[in-house]
């Protein structure tokens, strides 16, 4: 008995082992994945890459080619979700990874526009599985009240990724050219899928020796009981199967919150890089640090509401402040001068980044176990999808503007808006 006590105390002074094991592969996968999600935004700057492929001044081939992986990305995503809940989360890693890594060694093969464009749409295809995932190994390994710090553990994976990438592909393009860019990006999922198969299982009753007490904390963190202990009076209405997904409005309002937060990011990061050298005239190295600080910022706002929000089990209206903090600084961004307007736009990008962790651990306020990956791929899909359009149609205004970016930034603004409603709504039913 003495030496039981011992070992418990032992546990509660270091890291639940179910973080130990599970936040790694988290970080690593997104981290990975979003370097080769967000490299080519930064290639369009580079000559010989733009030239070969026509870019240098055509906005709306530029946006397709992040719009049109956001739009295979996030239909795909709905699909991905019932995948996983047939087949399992490590099995379908396994193989997504190692699709991925192909696609992205065939980038560096392709010559033509077309090639590239078909290239990136298989992309979004195939790394449509990552949400879902995300979810599904959260559920499976998280108590209710850790959910919110499980999604923040892929979000700094994100954070971190957007950080380097900027960095890292400003390097590359000058050392080995942008062909062999790509070759080390196809590298890059070997990364998570070595620590997947050498650590973490489907679930941790099949890792050995995994702690008895932090079986059954994980295992009674059901959605039922925390509605009751929450004393949200809307239980029959909350996601249990695949079928209840559709008709519960609040996973639509989750779509449209992940609306905002995609737009903002994705349409901010595909123009922001010749935004800021073009208009406001930053260098390129100055161009890569304000991405890189976005990030930060971005991460660790992640980190901070996902602390509070797991503390006080609210994450709508802590959603609702984000949003209308990104909205403050992106119309700043329209009128302030070059510098303070670089830096407005960082926080601006920083806003939807911080969002993910607060769109991500709400489905688990709204769907059970059994039900959350179809959960999170319904709300990715519609969110991811639209934000694809509006990446593409973003081009679109660009151009028919002569260039002027004002429009498309207007466009962003209205959807970090309406994401600040559907936040606030949620917020209002203790959500």
């Amino acid at each position: 008995m003495i030496q039981v006590d011992i070992d418990r105390g032992r546990r509660a002074q270091t890291w639940p082992r179910r973080w130990t094991r599970l936040f790694p592969l988290l970080f690593l996968l997104m981290m990975t994945m979003q370097i080769d999600k967000i490299n080519i935004s930064f290639m369009f700057v580079n000559r010989p890459f733009a030239t070969q492929f026509g870019l240098l001044s055509s906005p709306t081939r530029l946006a397709f080619l992040t719009g049109g992986f956001l739009l295979c990305y996030g239909a795909f995503g709905l699909l991905w979700g019932p995948v996983i809940q047939r087949w399992g989360g490590r099995r379908v890693a396994v193989v997504g990874m190692l699709a991925w890594g192909v696609v992205m060694a065939l980038h560096a093969v392709s010559r033509t526009y077309a090639e590239l464009a078909v290239l990136r749409l298989a992309l979004g295809v195939i790394e449509a599985f990552a949400v879902p995932l995300m979810a599904w190994y959260s559920a499976q390994w998280l108590p209710f009240g850790e959910r919110a710090r499980g999604q923040a553990a892929w979000t700094v994976g994100i954070t971190v990724g957007s950080i380097i990438t900027p960095l890292l592909i400003e390097w590359l393009l000058k050392t080995v050219g942008w062909q062999n860019t790509f070759w080390v990006s196809a590298a890059l999922p070997l990364i998570p899928l070595v620590y997947l198969l050498a650590l973490v299982p489907e679930t941790p009753r099949q890792v050995a020796g995994f702690p008895a007490e932090e079986l059954e904390v994980i295992e009674q963190g059901t959605l039922v009981r925390q509605l009751d202990q929450l004393r949200i009076p809307t239980r029959s209405e909350s996601v249990f199967h695949f079928r209840d997904t559709v008709r519960n409005y609040r996973v639509w309002l989750i779509a449209l919150i992940d609306l905002g937060a995609t737009a903002g990011f994705y349409g901010l990061t595909t123009f922001g890089p010749k935004y800021l050298t073009q208009v406001l005239h930053f260098p390129v190295t100055n161009m890569s640090v304000v991405i890189s600080a976005e990030a930060v910022v971005g991460g660790l706002g992640a980190l901070l509401l996902a602390t509070w929000s797991d503390r006080v089990k609210r994450r709508g209206w802590f959603g609702f402040g984000n949003f209308l903090a990104g909205a403050l600084f992106l119309s700043l961004v329209l009128v302030l001068p070059a510098g303070l307007a670089g830096a407005c736009y960082a926080l601006a990008s920083a806003t939807a980044t911080a969002a993910l962790v607060i769109i991500w651990s709400l489905p688990h306020a709204v769907a059970e176990r059994e039900a959350i990956a179809s959960t999170v791929g319904l709300a990715s899909a519609v969110g991811i999808t639209l934000s694809g359009l509006i990446t593409i149609s973003m081009g679109g205004i660009i151009g028919a503007a002569n260039g002027n970016y004002t429009p498309g930034f207007l466009l962003i603004l209205l959807f970090y808006l309406l994401a600040a409603v559907a936040s606030g709504i949620l917020g209002a039913q203790r959500y």
